[in-house]
């Protein structure tokens, strides 16, 4: 799973854009860039899915571990743009609304 660099963090904060598939072999890389761009000066964290084709309960589990770190930190942090199957896994999960809603700071 490809992650693009996080964006330069700025008064918007950061985005962290996953590509392909999350799953076990690759959740740990998203977990990896998702807390290096809590741990930074950004003000606030966003997680794109836009171009994300798969996501098991890895991925998922990486995503909420951001959020609870994030909320931690009191850090705004939520998740985007997930399309197709990989929203409908988080809605059926009950994690969609707590994820994509803004949070935290």
């Amino acid at each position: 799973m490809p992650l693009s660099n996080p964006d330069h963090p700025d008064a918007e904060g950061v985005t962290v854009s996953a590509r392909g598939e999350i799953d076990l072999s690759t959740a740990d890389e998203l977990q990896h860039e998702i807390e290096a761009a809590i741990a930074s000066n950004a003000s606030a964290v966003v997680v794109d899915l836009a171009e994300v084709t798969f996501l098991d309960s890895a991925g998922i589990n990486a995503l909420l571990r951001g959020r609870r770190l994030a909320d931690d930190r009191r850090k705004p942090y939520h998740v985007t743009n997930a399309q197709g199957m990989v929203r409908q896994l988080l809605r059926l999960t009950g994690v969609w609304d707590h994820l994509s809603t803004p949070a935290g700071g």
